[in-house]
């Protein structure tokens, strides 16, 4: 894991910039920006533009482009990793998709707000039913990320549980522990703990696997108070328990998690 994909909108490069950063270090590898600004405002907006409208709404991203890249030139320069700037001008999900494809990860900064209207949890819900590369969110008000505290894996038995941690084995193996959490264990799964625990063995992991039950609290208040009393660093959890359709509109762990997390959360579609 060596090629590192940092997306930034119009807001610019802080809160989320240290994260970028703490991730390209600690994988020593090299750090991709990409900038895109929407054409979703242009059509919105100026339907009845034609040609001239698009033009300046054109010019204007590129200023705005201009304008971030300098923000991350100042900043990277300074800081001794390798990086790169790309701006580009369309949809953003598309952009992230299609940049992503060849990195070994991506990251993103998750904005203020936790309501089911927000923006970016629609933003990130569709991302995610398109993107394949795992994708870290960072809180806004979380700065950098500390790889050797306490990493979480949220354990379900299913198949994109195990994608989750498999794909996440060269950030888990820096963290100072590994916590496998399952909840409702007793419930039956496809992929039992014990298989995953053994998993990290096999890798020179030698995580602890805590079995929880939820019958007080919904299963991602659950994560999150452990997370939080273990002192984790990030939290890693496969992007859909079940289809992404009915996770998508009716809610569950992942949409929960993309609302409330307060740590680092490393999703694997």
């Amino acid at each position: 894991m060596q090629s590192v994909l940092w997306y930034i909108d119009d807001q610019g490069p802080e809160p989320w910039v240290q994260a970028a950063l703490d991730v390209t270090r600690a994988v020593e590898g090299h750090l991709s920006c990409l900038h895109v600004s929407s054409l979703n405002s242009f059509k919105i907006s100026d339907a009845y533009g034609g040609v001239a409208a698009k033009h300046r709404f054109i010019v204007e991203a590129q200023k705005r482009g201009e304008k971030i890249r300098m923000q991350i030139r100042e900043r990277l320069d300074k800081e001794n990793v390798s990086w790169d700037f790309n701006h580009i001008e369309g949809d953003p999900v598309n952009a992230i998709t299609r940049e992503s494809a060849l990195r070994d990860i991506a990251i993103l900064g998750r904005p203020p707000g936790n309501s089911d209207k927000n923006r970016s949890t629609t933003f990130f819900g569709d991302l995610l039913s398109h993107i394949r590369t795992p994708t870290l969110l960072q809180p806004h008000d979380f700065i950098g990320i500390n790889l050797m505290d306490p990493a979480i894996i949220c354990w379900n038995g299913s198949i994109e549980s195990a994608n989750a941690l498999r794909s996440s084995l060269p950030l888990i193996k820096i963290a100072s522990e590994v916590h496998i959490v399952s909840i409702d264990e007793d419930k039956g799964t496809e992929i039992p703990p014990d298989a995953a625990c053994k998993y990290l063995a096999s890798h020179g992991v030698d995580p602890q696997l805590q079995l929880l039950s939820s019958r007080s609290s919904h299963p991602s208040d659950i994560l999150i108070s452990t997370a939080q009393n273990l002192q984790a660093g990030v939290m890693v959890a496969g992007a859909f328990g079940r289809s992404r359709t009915h996770e998508y509109i009716f809610g569950g762990v992942t949409r929960n998690l993309l609302r409330s997390c307060p740590l680092p959360l490393l999703l694997v579609p």
